[in-house]
């Protein structure tokens, strides 16, 4: 009998390699697939996603040149914006093409990740740990189930790149091909998130443990001072692309208004809620319950004995970890991981309102997850009890990690949900009822959204965004004096929101006051305002219309067109306005233009059929007033001119009696009071179909109301088609009564 031969270690270390990877996909994919059916919310997907300019193009040539040109919103994160504009050409405004693509990125990160660690250590299954970890915890969820968070697990799949690559540059040392690799990876990082600043740093760690490039000096303890000075000048190319990164980041953040100074955020805070970010992270990794979407800045320091407690106990586990730097080389590293890539994040430069992030410990995690490993094989990996113990701890907590982390993707579903949840585990979590009133008002839900909003106010009273949302819902609810009054409230907070003088032009146009509604709507234009100006240019341009400045508003929504070629809003307002400027073809080509953006409303397919009427093509306008009526059955505006016109157009093509007098007996049965027009219409049908008594009648009381109204030019009309009706012939005109 032939003996068996052996399988090569290595080729059972790939099989086995590939069959974790193969684990780490069906695991995540198993905790994060539910997002395929989540939606959008409101908190930055809307801004980031639906209303983004940069993505309505898909991914071209000038969209990707564009997102390079300036920054969007606070941001300048080409690379994120450039996959966006890559998910917008495949999926369009539907959610579950985005979600999924961060399901997608962030499996391979964890895979990248494995194979990195695996590459340095040798060792397979504390490798194994650190990247289902990754993978599964629930910090995670953030980053994965928020399509916004796309910078997150778009820079971590470099991030995990630039590990691997760094991995074989330490096997060659010297070599700039490899080099060159690992800045790339840097590079291209950088383009999707900033906060990538920290590798160079983490892979100065990795060059102490686990690739061991960095001995320990004469102490034994500590490194040595000469290696450790010259790989650090190795990885200076790095730190330069780093600082670069982190020079731009400052600079946009700054000039969009993102950055809080010193008064509105003092150090006195800054540095307390610091060093207890830190704790709280590191509580959460361990037990991460009570997870939200905001976490609000208190509104003071905390005790300074609370604050001193936690420098105290961080200082102690760093000094800790340092005297085990010999024999357990891993903790200082994974320890000095954790804080080192948190420094961006921690708000010492306050960015936003937030105490914290979830989200900000997709990179940090992974720190305490290499002590977490490679600590509990050291303790237990010896023998073979402790290996089984080992082993079924490590099952346990990763079920119980992905458990965690199944429900909270579930509070990622929708906006109300998001938020909901985050009032239910936070206190004083203005953001979560600001969140929750818009998500309400969107609903329709306005006197809902105004207790949410009221709520902020209440939490937070010098916070102009918690103002402009109370006006927002109450001009919802008609209110527009009090709508008003807190618009102005919130603006005298903050004069430079430009979303509240926005809103407040809304109000001050809808209550007829448009000189001032012009003046709100050209401060919200201003730079660095942060508002969408195609849907500003197109406010502007309906008040200067209703002002009577018609070429003003033509030149505005252009304007807003120029802005964002894709705002069917904007291409309907200017097709409306060049048909009162009596250029129909310009507008018929706006109005098309809106309906093939997907914007189709009745006013719109009624806009093109009065075009339609005014060039003289009744084709056109039969086919319009019969889409409106589709989308708005029983309009009577439309259904009055569609009857008109088939019951009097000359071309045989278009005219229809029967239709004509079914729609106008319906319509002047659905009108409560007599209406001389509908009557008129009514009267011209029944001519049509050779009922010329029940057209006489009919007309003689459309004569009588138009008198008795005052319509005198009306009255007139109708007596010259009696005359017709008399001699028993229909009239003729494709004009409608009464004008459009």
């Amino acid at each position: 009998m032939r003996p068996r031969l052996r399988e090569p270690a290595s080729l059972r270390r790939v099989r086995v390699h590939a069959l974790i990877a193969l684990g780490l996909v069906a695991a995540t994919w198993a905790v994060f697939f539910e997002v395929r059916d989540h939606e959008f919310v409101i908190y930055d997907d809307s801004v980031y996603i639906l209303e983004n300019p940069n993505l309505r193009d898909g991914l071209t040539v000038e969209s990707v040149l564009g997102a390079f040109a300036e920054p969007y919103e606070t941001n300048w994160i080409p690379l994120t914006w450039i996959s966006l504009q890559a998910d917008y050409s495949l999926y369009g405004p539907d959610p579950a093409g985005y979600h999924l693509t961060n399901v997608v990125l962030h499996c391979l990160s964890a895979v990248l990740l494995f194979f990195a660690f695996a590459r340095m250590t040798g060792k397979t299954w504390p490798s194994a740990f650190v990247a289902a970890v990754f993978a599964l915890h629930p910090l995670h969820v953030e980053s994965v189930a928020w399509a916004s968070e796309r910078k997150d697990t778009l820079s971590g799949v470099f991030w995990m790149l630039g590990l691997l690559a760094y991995a074989r540059y330490a096997e060659r040392p010297g070599s700039p091909g490899r080099y060159l690799l690992v800045a790339v990876c840097l590079a291209l990082g950088l383009l999707a998130k900033p906060m990538l600043v920290t590798l160079p740093f983490v892979l100065l760690l990795l060059d102490y443990w686990p690739l061991g490039r960095l001995p320990a000096g004469a102490s034994g303890r500590l490194p040595d001072l000469r290696r450790l000075l010259q790989l650090a000048l190795e990885k200076i190319p790095l730190l330069a692309l780093a600082i670069a990164a982190s020079v731009v980041t400052f600079a946009v953040q700054r000039s969009t208004g993102a950055m809080s100074g010193p008064e509105a955020v003092p150090l006195s805070l800054r540095i307390p809620n610091a060093l207890d970010a830190y704790v709280v992270y590191l509580t959460k990794s361990l037990w991460p319950s009570g997870l939200a979407v905001f976490y609000p800045l208190p509104a003071a320091a905390p005790p300074v004995w609370l604050s001193a407690l936690s420098a105290l106990a961080l200082a102690s586990a760093t000094a800790l970890v340092l005297a085990a730097a010999r024999t357990r080389p891993y903790l200082p590293v994974g320890w000095l991981w954790y804080l080192g890539t948190l420094v961006p994040v921690l708000g010492l430069v306050q960015v936003g309102m937030q105490a914290r992030a979830d989200r900000y410990m997709y990179v940090p995690l992974i720190g305490l997850s290499i002590m977490a490993a490679w600590g509990a094989r050291d303790l237990l990996g010896r023998r073979r009890a402790g290996r089984i113990a080992l082993t079924t701890a490590a099952v346990a907590a990763l079920l119980a990690l992905a458990g965690c982390a199944r429900v909270q993707v579930g509070h990622w579903r929708d906006t109300f949900a998001l938020f909901e949840r985050a009032v239910a585990v936070t206190d004083g979590n203005f953001l979560a009822h600001h969140g929750l009133g818009s998500a309400l008002l969107r609903a329709g839900r306005a006197e809902e959204a105004e207790a949410q909003y009221a709520a902020a106010v209440r939490l937070k009273p010098r916070w102009a965004g918690a103002h402009i949302g109370l006006a927002d819902a109450l001009a919802g609810q008609g209110a527009l004096d009090a709508a008003m009054a807190s618009y102005r409230r919130g603006l005298r907070i903050d004069p430079g929101h430009g979303r509240g003088h926005a809103n407040y032009g809304k109000a001050l146009a809808d209550a007829g006051r448009f000189e001032e509604a012009i003046d709100h709507y050209r401060r919200a234009l201003r730079p660095g305002t942060g508002t969408r100006a195609a849907q500003v240019h197109t406010l502007l341009g309906s008040a200067l219309e209703r002002s009577g400045d018609r070429a003003g508003a033509i030149e505005s929504y252009r304007e807003a067109l120029r802005r964002d070629p894709q705002f069917a809003p904007a291409h309907a307002a200017l097709g409306f306005a060049l048909i009162h400027a009596d250029r129909h073809a310009e507008a018929e080509a706006q109005l098309q233009r809106a309906v093939a953006l997907g914007t189709e409303s009745a006013e719109l397919h009624a806009g093109l059929a009065e075009v339609g009427r005014r060039l003289g093509r009744p084709e056109l306008t039969a086919h319009h007033y019969r889409e409106a009526l589709r989308l708005r059955p029983g309009w009577r505006h439309a259904a009055n001119n569609l009857a008109w016109l088939l019951a009097t157009d000359a071309s045989e093509s278009v005219r229809d009696p029967e239709e004509a007098l079914r729609i106008a007996e319906a319509t002047a049965r659905a009108t409560p009071r007599a209406d001389p027009t509908l009557l008129d219409t009514l009267a011209a049908a029944y001519a049509a179909t050779g009922r010329f008594d029940a057209a006489l009648a009919t007309a003689g009381q459309a004569e009588e109301l138009a008198a008795e109204r005052g319509d005198l030019a009306l009255a007139e009309a109708i007596r010259a088609r009696i005359a017709l009706y008399r001699a028993g012939r229909p009239y003729l005109n494709p004009a409608p009564p009464g004008g459009a």
